[in-house]
């Protein structure tokens, strides 16, 4: 019976150092969107409108949410009204060439004796006045329209918009909500490739070479294996462990894999 017993936690002893050599030549890691921005307002507001809802596929610069923008838009109105209005430069424009035509006139006589030389300075000073009235009134228009790009600007930050292609993964406001700046309702999230972060045992390392691809083992449920191009190599190793953190990509243009699954790799296929 001893006997047996002896056999049996022999068996079972083998069986446990099987298991824990099998567990050591995989490496596990979760998988995660390629990118994911979560976005909010930069200014407080309440929100006007939504243009997106969950799942929306999106690209760069599409407009997701829109907050309020009455004030605003009455701003760039002024604005742009200043910014269009040339009565003044016109004003000046004729007055300058009123006074050239003056000083010229002025001069004329000068020549025959029929005006003082204070005449002819005051006309020339005229002149010079009108010039810079001129180029003043030139100056404030400048002015005006570089406010209306400001304001233009500024209206900008009362959107939301995609700052990549990618789907809407969440959005957590509506029509008629108060957001703040420290809000952070929607999230897009480019699935277009999804990553792998396995920490790997330092023997690999010299095995493994940026932009090579290595089967990686999927969870459910998707399972199966795809190929995984080697994007990162942490450059320091865990003292502890004596691992290293690599990031593998995995296409997924079709959209076909969700990210957050278990990525697995099995250490005898690293080449």
């Amino acid at each position: 019976m001893r006997n047996a017993a002896i056999i049996l936690l022999s068996m079972l002893s083998g069986a446990a150092i099987a298991q824990e050599s099998e567990v050591e030549q995989l490496a596990r890691g979760p998988t995660r969107p390629a990118q994911v921005a979560t976005l909010g307002p930069i200014q407080d507001g309440v929100v006007r409108a939504v243009k997106v809802v969950e799942g929306d596929r999106v690209k760069r610069g599409d407009l997701l949410l829109q907050l309020n923008d009455d004030v605003q838009e009455a701003r760039i109105g002024l604005t742009r009204a200043a910014a269009a209005s040339d009565g003044e430069l016109r004003q000046a424009e004729v007055q300058a060439q009123e006074a050239e035509t003056v000083l010229g006139r002025t001069q004329a006589a000068a020549a025959r004796n029929a005006a003082t030389e204070w005449e002819v300075r005051h006309a020339r000073a005229r002149l010079e006045s009108a010039r810079a009235a001129v180029q003043a009134a030139t100056d404030r228009r400048k002015v005006e329209q570089q406010r209306l790009e400001l304001e233009i600007a500024t209206r900008e930050t009362l959107m939301i918009r995609a700052p990549f292609d990618g789907i809407v993964t969440r959005l957590d406001t509506a029509a008629g909500a108060t957001l703040s700046r420290t809000d952070r309702p929607i999230v897009v999230s480019d699935l277009s490739a999804i990553e792998a972060v396995l920490y790997l045992p330092g023997p690999l390392w010299p095995r493994l070479k940026l932009g090579n691809t290595y089967p990686l083992g999927l969870s459910a449920p998707v399972g199966g294996k795809r190929d995984g191009r080697l994007r990162y190599i942490e450059p320091v190793l865990d003292a502890a462990s004596g691992r290293f953190r690599a990031i593998f990509v995995i296409d997924n243009q079709d959209f076909a894999l969700p990210a957050g699954v278990e990525a697995t790799l099995d250490f005898s296929e690293v080449m």
